[in-house]
């Protein structure tokens, strides 16, 4: 690799000791980074939005900020708090241009092998210009680096699968001796931290001082999937377009396919650069890169079909982790695409591998494998369902250690495929591989099967959908297969073996999901051309053979016969009790259904409201204010006396969806089954199983007693069949599986709607658009408009959504206090992946405005209004702001201190039609801060009487929110508050 240096960087010499141990926190500073609006390379050098202009100074006058650094287009801010670096990145006016970068031819096929051209020669028939895609894994894990010039060397602590790359590329960006440029763990082996490294290590090569960076939305980056797209080369070879191009995903088992024109060669390619690209910071910083190749590059060459390795883009957009990840989306495009040639020319699959292939040890693996997994012999099919047999080949070379290694591998695959479900039965798994890398501890058969299967069967399960809890939710238990697969495994032998003890390399899995893909065709004739190979894709696919009318007189039949059933019951003012059960064996949840109810009460915040004021966790007992009178909430522990210890599955969802009592009566709305009806079977089997293994504990809280009629339960019959559907979450196809995943969590287990929607004179949410999370009321508090209807004075976005909803704080609008810092601290026990659901969603409900400005230019009009509002100055409560507030919010400046410090100006409160917030916080302040370093506030209900605190919330609202009318009746609700306190 080479990077040109910057002309403006001086060589370092480092001399003296060198200390390996982490810098103490109280040295550390902290950065965050402001990346372009889209991040393109063209395999080179960077290629997306440019830098225009900049201005800086209003984020350098940020309390607590060391400094902003910019080089080209890398921009980086130093500062004593992460929040405050947070803050100051929104005070900068950046203007992103499109570049103008000649674009760069690349071909992917001369960086990762040797392209040999045979001239064409026969009519060989294919598939017509097949796509194929290969789903790229998520950042699970958020990375995080420190940086430190330590005496006589650069320490720089984080994870990656290249150290010897990353302490390259940082010597040379940092101009530093390599040999002074020392990698150290971590403790995050499951992250990536390659880009943040080097972050960290620019900008604490530019303060001197050891700095820490953390990843920001990491999953966001790039693109969704590797796309890949086959052509014939002299078809490519006239410029025509390489892009998706409609291709019937069901194809008779025998049937006839389109011939394109004769030829032996073809062009596989892809949307992403097939090189391991530099740092990001390097790409922005204006280095140019001598391509590197990847990790993994594909071997594999057959005479026919000849693949030429392209990108179809000259700019491609900069994926989230360094290395590159094609190898297994190039195999599995090719070797379908292999299979799919041979069954259009009526070839035998392994036959016309064994053809065409100019490999001896690939061949005798693929002869190998073939005879052990009797390749010519036609499985047994059961009754009712089809079989069928598949094979796929891989030739790679890892480029990953210090000399490159050659391994091989090949899988036959056969399925047993049922038409009415779908269901994918893995019967059989041959699976040979060898490798140049020799094996000091090679793994016991058991081990290597084992890892075979693990293999297969992630292959047939479902993609990620609206109610997938991500890898620490996933419930493995279970498998999609019917029955566990027989796995035989081939030693290999003779001159051609190079590695003779058998044992597991990271790369032998390549062929597994062409092979089992092909396997699939072949037994129903549907082709996959991407994985997951779920039961309920394939039987979407077969029933498109289905006569419609039939289907639909059925679906309509049956609909209206649901429709009555469910009027009835709803109208039914009394149900029946369902028997107690003595004793519940909870045996039979396994460790991932246990979790992933855990993440689904998380999503609830079932301890929030079933959990008193310094009472036991989920006990019961705290009241719940409404218009009718005070509600207690109930023990759901599994107490078999006062809990829920004696309820079965059925009573226990029953009460989830219908509102309705173990022992049958009416549960009032103030639980929020109207809600939590949306949840999916699977989610509400997790709670239960949740809530039964957790510790039972004897409690009775006391008892709700509302006045007539609302005392009247079986009333709450009518209330149900006027507002309530008993229904799951049906996600909305035309929107994306996040914004699916976000809406899900919002209306379903997180029962937004329940405090910040608008409720009529019966207590049920108002309908209608506008009214969905338009604004409500809850515990004294507002729970403000999330949609069209909100009053922030900056628009909420997904990031500063994200932020709020995960740190408790968003420097654009304020800090969660009140009944949203518990929820807050429950929403922290869920993975970013949710968090980034929820925060897209909600998003989606307020798109802002255009025409405003960048966030960071609105922010500094209202803070400058703030500050030079005339009619405030003269207020009366100007006093009291100087000496109760003005240290910690005053927008004027001040010294650095612990904490927030959020801005008054941005607040949404203070921009509200109602002070009922801005009342609450400075009555009670806020002791309990959803994060630790939020820092506290004192509350003033103590040192300040009625008219103190009307005068100062006057004069609040009048100097940063001077466009909104000042609040009336505020002596009334000041002391409705407080004594509701009290």
């Amino acid at each position: 690799m080479t990077l040109r240096a910057q002309p403006d960087q001086q060589p370092i010499s480092l001399v003296g000791s060198n200390d390996l141990s982490l810098p103490a926190a109280s040295t550390l500073l902290h950065s965050v980074v402001l990346r372009p609006p889209a991040l393109l390379w063209d395999g080179r050098r960077y290629t997306g939005p440019v830098l225009g202009s900049i201005d800086v100074e209003s984020a350098r006058q940020v309390p607590g900020v060391v400094d902003v650094i910019v080089v080209n287009n890398f921009i980086g801010v130093i500062a004593s708090q992460a929040l405050q670096a947070a803050h100051a990145r929104t005070q900068i006016h950046a203007q992103w241009l499109d570049a103008a970068t000649p674009a760069i031819e690349t071909s992917i096929g001369a960086q990762t092998r040797e392209t040999r051209r045979h001239p064409a020669s026969g009519n060989h028939p294919a598939a017509a210009d097949p796509h194929y895609s290969w789903p790229l894994p998520d950042a699970r894990t958020t990375a995080w680096a420190i940086a430190h010039f330590a005496d006589a060397t650069l320490n720089v602590w984080t994870s990656c699968t290249r150290p010897d790359l990353l302490k390259t590329e940082i010597s040379l960006l940092c101009n530093v001796d390599a040999e002074a440029v020392v990698i150290l763990p971590n403790g995050q082996p499951e992250a990536n931290g390659y880009d943040v490294a080097v972050d960290a290590a620019l900008l604490a090569r530019h303060c001197k001082r050891p700095v820490r960076v953390r990843e920001e939305n990491a999953a966001a980056q790039g693109v969704a999937a590797l796309e890949l797209y086959v052509q014939a080369a002299d078809t490519t070879s006239q410029g025509a377009d390489t892009g998706p191009r409609p291709d019937s995903d069901t194809t008779p088992k025998n049937g006839t396919q389109s011939t394109p024109p004769s030829t032996n060669g073809y062009t596989l390619s892809t949307n992403r650069h097939g090189l391991r690209r530099p740092s990001i910071a390097a790409l922005l910083c204006g280095y140019e890169y001598e391509s590197q190749p990847p990790a993994v590059s594909v071997a594999t060459h057959y005479t026919t079909p000849d693949f030429t390795l392209t990108t179809s883009h000259n700019s491609t957009a900069i994926d989230a982790a360094p290395d590159n990840l094609q190898a297994p989306g190039i195999v599995f495009a090719s070797e379908s695409f292999v299979d799919e040639l041979s069954r259009a020319q009526n070839r035998d699959p392994v036959q016309a591998r064994l053809e065409n292939i100019d490999d001896a040890t690939g061949r005798n693996l693929i002869r190998a494998v073939a005879e052990k997994a009797n390749w010519n012999d036609t499985p047994r099919s059961g009754y009712g369902k089809s079989t069928g047999k598949g094979f796929a080949y891989a030739h790679i070379v890892d480029n990953s250690g210090e000399t490159p290694q050659q391994v091989w591998s090949a899988w036959a695959a056969e399925v047993c495929v049922d038409p009415e479900t779908g269901t994918i039965d893995l019967t059989r798994l041959t699976v040979g591989h060898n490798t140049e890398a020799l094996q000091d501890c090679p793994d016991s058969t058991e081990q290597l099967k084992s890892r075979v299967r693990n293999t297969a069967t992630r292959l047939l399960r479902g993609s990620d959908t609206f109610d997938s809890w991500g890898a620490s939710g996933k419930d493995d238990s279970g498998s999609h297969a019917v029955d566990v697969p027989k796995v035989e495994l081939v030693a290999q032998a003779g001159d051609q073996a190079l590695n003779t003890e058998l044992s597991w390399n990271r790369h032998a899995d390549l062929p597994a999901a062409a092979a089992i893909a092909n396997a699939i065709f072949d037994a129903t004739g549907v082709r996959f051309r991407q994985p997951p190979f779920d039961a309920q894709t394939l039987k979407t696919r077969l029933a498109k053979t289905a006569a419609p009318y039939r289907k639909f007189t059925y679906a309509l039949l049956g609909g209206i016969a649901a429709a009555v059933a469910g009027f009835a019951v709803s109208a039914m003012p009394w149900r029946l009790a369902m028997t107690p059960l003595t004793s519940i064996d909870t045996s039979i949840y396994s460790a991932a259904a246990i979790n992933r109810g855990r993440l689904v009460a998380a999503a609830g915040d079932c301890m929030v409201c079933h959990t008193a004021e310094g009472g036991q966790k989920n006990v019961g007992g705290r009241a719940l204010d409404t218009p009718f009178g005070t509600v207690y909430t109930t023990n759901i522990t599994p107490d078999k006396k006062t809990g829920i210890g004696t309820w079965s599955y059925a009573a226990f969802e029953r009460a989830m969806r219908q509102g309705i009592h173990q022992d049958g009566r009416l549960l009032y709305p103030a639980f929020p089954y109207t809600d939590f009806a949306k949840i999916t079977d699977p989610d509400m089997q997790a709670l239960y199983a949740y809530l039964m293994t957790q510790k039972p504990v004897e409690s009775t809280p006391p008892a709700t007693k509302l006045a007539f009629p609302f005392n009247m339960r079986p009333l709450l019959a009518g209330w149900n069949l006027m507002f309530h559907r008993n229904q799951v979450y049906t996600p909305d196809p035309t929107q994306s599986t996040l914004w699916n995943r976000g809406a899900y969590l919002v209306q379903g287990a997180g029962h937004c709607a329940a405090c910040h929607s608008p409720r009529n004179s019966l207590g049920a949410e108002k309908i209608g658009e506008k009214n969905f999370l338009g604004g409500g009321f809850a515990d004294g508090w507002e729970a403000p408009a999330l949609n069209t209807l909100s009053k922030a004075p900056i628009a909420w976005t997904e990031d500063t959504l994200y932020d709020y909803l995960r740190t408790g704080y968003s420097s654009l609008h304020g800090v969660a206090s009140g009944p949203m810092t518990p929820v807050i601290q429950s929403l922290g026990e869920l993975p970013d992946s949710d968090v980034r659901a929820v925060a897209h969603y909600l998003a989606s409900l307020n798109p802002p405005t255009h025409g405003k400005g960048t966030p960071a230019m609105q922010a500094a009009r209202l803070e400058d209004s703030s500050r030079r509002n005339p009619a405030a100055m003269t207020h009366p409560g100007e006093n009291l702001f100087e000496g109760a507030c003005a240290v910690c919010h005053d927008a004027r400046g001040g010294p650095p201190l612990f904490g927030s410090r959020p801005s008054l100006a941005l607040n949404s409160n203070l921009h509200s039609s109602s002070p009922d917030n801005v009342i609450q916080v400075l009555l009670h302040g806020i002791e309990n801060p959803a994060a630790g370093n939020l820092g506290t506030m004192p509350g003033f209900g103590q040192s300040m009487n009625n008219q103190q605190l009307e005068t100062l919330i006057a004069y609040m609202r009048l100097r940063f929110a001077p466009n909104e009318p000042a609040w009336t009746g505020l002596d009334k609700k000041i002391a409705a508050l407080r004594n509701a306190a009290q």
